[in-house]
Parts: C-alpha cells; sequence; structure tokens
C-alpha cells in the first residue's frame, strides 16, 4: 500500500470550467511552443519536491511537529523581529497580479497608503487585479477569460482541480524547479517553511511549477459545545460508537429546544471515520476503492439514519438551510462539523466554551493548501525576484513583516491593546489587499487565550499522527472535475433520501452503480493511469 501520508490535498472545485476548457484549447496550442521556456515532456523526470525547513527565525510558544501539528502562540511576540534587509522586489518595476478577493475592495494605490507603502516596501509596483472569490464561479469566470487572452499576469492564483490544470501551467506558466526543488528552495527560507503536504500540489510532468497557499493538514473538525457537555454531567471522550450515541442522546432535549446535530452530512463523514472508511479514495497495489464503495460508508448512513429517527437531529435539518453555526452558537445545538479554523470563529463571535471530539478511528486530513500561485513564464532572473516577493509574503507571524502585511504601519492603521493589534478606521478600509490569496505563512494556532490554545494543540496532537490522507489527491483527473458536481449532487441527494426515511439503506448499492456509471469508474481509471506513469 501506498504511504498516502505523502499526498497532496485536492483543492475546492471551482465550478464552472467549462468555458475555461474551451477558451484554453487553442490557446495552449498558440502559445505553448513560443513561450521563452519549452515545456517538459511528460514522463521524463520526476519531480523533486521542494526540501522543508522549518524557520527558527522566530520562536514559537509551541513548534510545529514534522507530522503536521501547526506552532502555536499563546501573544504577538512583543519586538518583531525584520526578516529582510533589502527590499525583495527592486527592479521589477511593475508586477501585474490575479487573485481571489471575499472582501470589499479596498481603495486603489493612488488613495492607499497601506499599498503605497507596500510597493515602497517590496521595491516594486504591485498591480492587483481581485477578482470575487463568492460565488466560486465568479473568479472563475475572470480566470477563463485571462487565460483566453494570452496576456497572463506575473502573478496569478489557480486551482489545483482546474481542468486542463496539468497542461495550463506546464505550457503557459514557468517551471520554477531550478529554483525551488530540493534544496534550491532555501534561498527562500519561508517557502522552505511550507511543509511538503502543501508543496505536493504543485508539481507536474516532472516539475515544479507553482507554490503553494498552505493550509493545516488537519482539514473537518466534529465540533462540542463543552460547556453543555459539562453541564448534563457527560463526557465527551470517545471510545466507540455507542458513546458518540450515548452523547448525542444526553444533549438531545427538544422540550427545550435543543438537539444534538444540524445537519447529516458531517455526521455520516465522522461515523465513518470510526468503521474505517478511507479519506474519499483507498489505494493498495494500484487499485484505486471509492470511500463510497466501502461497506462501512452504508453502515454509516444507516447509523445516521437511526439517529435522525431518534430526534436526535434539528426537526430541520434534513433538507433545510440552516445556519449552523448560530444554532452552535445559541445552544440550539451541540454538535457540528466544522473546518479546523472555525474553532477561533465560534468562540470569538459567540464567546462559548468551544472543544472537539476526537473520533474512536483515525481522523480524515483536510486540504494542505487553499489553491496554488503561478508565475508567468520570464526570464531566470525575474522569476527568481517574484518568487522573493512572495517568500516576503510568507514571513511568518513574529516577523515586521507579517504585522505589516496582516494590519499595516503601527500607529495608522492599528495600534498595540491588551498585547494585541487593533485596526483603526483607515486600517479597516485599507488592509484588505487579499495578499494571502498570493503567498502566505503556514497557519499557526493562536494568538489566543492560553486555554483554548492549550486545547486546539492537544487535539491535533491526538489526531495527526494517525491522520488519514487521500491518496488520489496528488493526482489529477479531468472527469474528477468535469463530473464532479454532478457526482457529487447524486451521492448527497441518495444520502438525505435514506436518512430522512424517504429511500431504504438498501437503496444505496444502486446509487453507487449509477455513481460508477456516470463517471466514478472513470476517475478510478484515470487515477491509477496517473499513478503508474507517476503523473
Amino acid at each position: 500500500m501506498s504511504d498516502a501520508r505523502h499526498s497532496r490535498r485536492q483543492f475546492l472545485q471551482l465550478t464552472g470550467s467549462t468555458a475555461l476548457l474551451a477558451a484554453s484549447g487553442g490557446l495552449l496550442t498558440a502559445c505553448g511552443p513560443s513561450s521563452p521556456q519549452a515545456s517538459p515532456q511528460a514522463g521524463t523526470r520526476k519531480a523533486v519536491m521542494p526540501a522543508y525547513v522549518p524557520s527558527g527565525l522566530v520562536k514559537p510558544d509551541l513548534p510545529a511537529t514534522a507530522e503536521g501539528v501547526l506552532a502555536a502562540y499563546y501573544s504577538y511576540p512583543a519586538e518583531p523581529v525584520t526578516a529582510f534587509t533589502g527590499k525583495p522586489g527592486e527592479g521589477l518595476g511593475e508586477v501585474k497580479v490575479l487573485t481571489n478577493m471575499f472582501n470589499p475592495v479596498p481603495p486603489g494605490p493612488d488613495a492607499n497608503r497601506f499599498w503605497q507603502e507596500l510597493n515602497t516596501r517590496l521595491g516594486a509596483t504591485l498591480n492587483v487585479t481581485m477578482a470575487p472569490g463568492v460565488p466560486a464561479s465568479a473568479y472563475v469566470s475572470k480566470l477563463s477569460t485571462v487565460i483566453a487572452s494570452g496576456d497572463l499576469p506575473d502573478i496569478l492564483m489557480l486551482s489545483a482541480t482546474l481542468a486542463n490544470r496539468s497542461q495550463i501551467l506546464t505550457r503557459l506558466c514557468a517551471d520554477l524547479s531550478d529554483l525551488v526543488s530540493g534544496d534550491a528552495v532555501k534561498s527562500y527560507p519561508f517557502l522552505a517553511n511550507i511543509p511538503r503536504d502543501s508543496w505536493l500540489a504543485t508539481a507536474y510532468q516532472g516539475g515544479v511549477y507553482a507554490i503553494p497557499i498552505p493550509r493545516a493538514i488537519v482539514g473537518t473538525i466534529m465540533f462540542a459545545r463543552s460547556d453543555l457537555i459539562a453541564e448534563r454531567g457527560l463526557s465527551g471522550e470517545l471510545k466507540s460508537y455507542d458513546d458518540f450515541l450515548a452523547l448525542a442522546r444526553g444533549l438531545t432535549d427538544p422540550a427545550k429546544n435543543r438537539w444534538a446535530f444540524g445537519s447529516a452530512k458531517g455526521v455520516i463523514t465522522y461515523v465513518g471515520t470510526m468503521l474505517g472508511v478511507p479519506n474519499t479514495w483507498a489505494e493498495q497495489g494500484g487499485r484505486f476503492t471509492s470511500e463510497h464503495e466501502a461497506e462501512g460508508r452504508k453502515e454509516a448512513i444507516a447509523r445516521t439514519a437511526e439517529m435522525v429517527k431518534a430526534g436526535l437531529f434539528h426537526p430541520d435539518a434534513i433538507g433545510g438551510k440552516l445556519n449552523l453555526r448560530d444554532l452552535f452558537g445559541n445552544g440550539t445545538i451541540a454538535l457540528n462539523s466544522d473546518g479546523y479554523a472555525a474553532w477561533d470563529i465560534l468562540a470569538d463571535t459567540y464567546k462559548v466554551d468551544v472543544g472537539a471530539l476526537v473520533s474512536p478511528g483515525p481522523a480524515r486530513a483536510g486540504q494542505a493548501h487553499f489553491a496554488i500561485t503561478a508565475f508567468k513564464k520570464a526570464g531566470r532572473d525575474r522569476l527568481a525576484k517574484l518568487l522573493r516577493v512572495c517568500d516576503w509574503l510568507s514571513a511568518p507571524l513574529g516577523t515586521s513583516e507579517y504585522m505589516f502585511r496582516k494590519f499595516g504601519v503601527e500607529g495608522t492603521h492599528y495600534t498595540m491593546k491588551d498585547g494585541a493589534p487593533e485596526p483603526t478606521s483607515l486600517g479597516k478600509a485599507e488592509v484588505k489587499l487579499p495578499l494571502e490569496y498570493v503567498a502566505d505563512a503556514p497557519h499557526v494556532l493562536g494568538p489566543r487565550p492560553r486555554e483554548r490554545v492549550d486545547a486546539q494543540r492537544a487535539y491535533q496532537e491526538r489526531v495527526v499522527p494517525a491522520i488519514v490522507r487521500n491518496p488520489a489527491a496528488a493526482l489529477y483527473s479531468d472527469t474528477a472535475v468535469n463530473k464532479g458536481g454532478t457526482l457529487t449532487k447524486i451521492i448527497d441527494q441518495a444520502e438525505l433520501d435514506i436518512v430522512s426515511g424517504r429511500k431504504p439503506v438498501s437503496h444505496w448499492d444502486e446509487v453507487v452503480k449509477q455513481w460508477r456509471a456516470q463517471g466514478g469508474d472513470q476517475i478510478r481509471r484515470d487515477y491509477e493511469t496517473a499513478l503508474a506513469k507517476g503523473d
């Protein structure tokens, strides 16, 4: 069996990429041969991943581990260190950037002192095009238009499951291998500080064609209202499914408008971890098996249906559109599956005691990158400087570069209050450039109250060593991109039909056959072929 611990994470699918496929087809043919760098022939070499060299410039309160446990901080370092002595982009001139945006667009550079100071510190002029990140199709539409035009920006954010991703990267974007593979990445110490899990999304046809925007290997967590568990004299330590069921029953009290759960999907997945269901795919001897084909998945759906029937779910959970975070925050539901970053969001927003349930089975890994950042083909010197800019953007917490990047100029855009940065009105308006979607440092735990940081760290230390990665996440399938949305709807609808009682559990067998026929088997073949070729 392959070592799935070194598989890359799947990036969120940006739907609506059909237009990009159509637009990019002729462009790839037209632009490939005439570009400054010749694209490599598939199968002629193996990618050498960048070395992982944890930065020692700043000492966290709790260091990161090689397995993927995040570094932790109880507070912001009192005296940030300066990581760069010069201007990383000196001589670049204008640098065009395309990335997504989830906040209101900030004032332009002519009316934005933060942007002006950023350009001064970089020694280059950043011309950032910010496309909406919501809905996802908005960014795909902008990206499609840019690729079809043939006029690529110097730096652009790409989905790692973008259709024709490999061809777009290897024919239109720069091969960074000579600059970042192996020990070469040590020239960029903060890119070298990014763990290997995140880099795996950047390798194609034997080369490294992008840098990752890193995320933690810990993915979705079953969050719990620890205060409600304690209030009822229950235990959040689970040794079996029966313990989980008992906890859910103990937290449910319809007379007081309280239920254990608000959504079936996360419960199905969580119960599946107890039953040995693989993380999306399992691979053995070059053959792939989908999680949907695992007997444990069917049983997890059946167990969830039993819990729905027992009244452990909010009455509107099945088919309803509930605001699960609000319901969790106000105590209507006590357990909710959410991304790891929600721990702080929930605790900060609702001022409640948030904990996490450790499954009796191994946790599923998340995607260790948000996206990948590629570069327009250019000469080596220019690429090296662009990477240096991204290295600057990746400086970690505890550096002056990080504090400026995240909060602006002290006294102008923020002040320190009780040891933490407090944005000024100008900071709230100006410090909104989506630099974290160009390049960024690995996430950390905190800075937050010690008790919470310790709880987050303890959870990661328990689950990360045995976490289950997705072996197919290091591979690419056109079918998975083009038909993924349709296949997901087939699965989601069947799960709802079964847990709601509209269909029997035996219906799952027919649904899996349908999933296989409509694309699942082709995805399997794509992955098996890619694995055999080493793509």
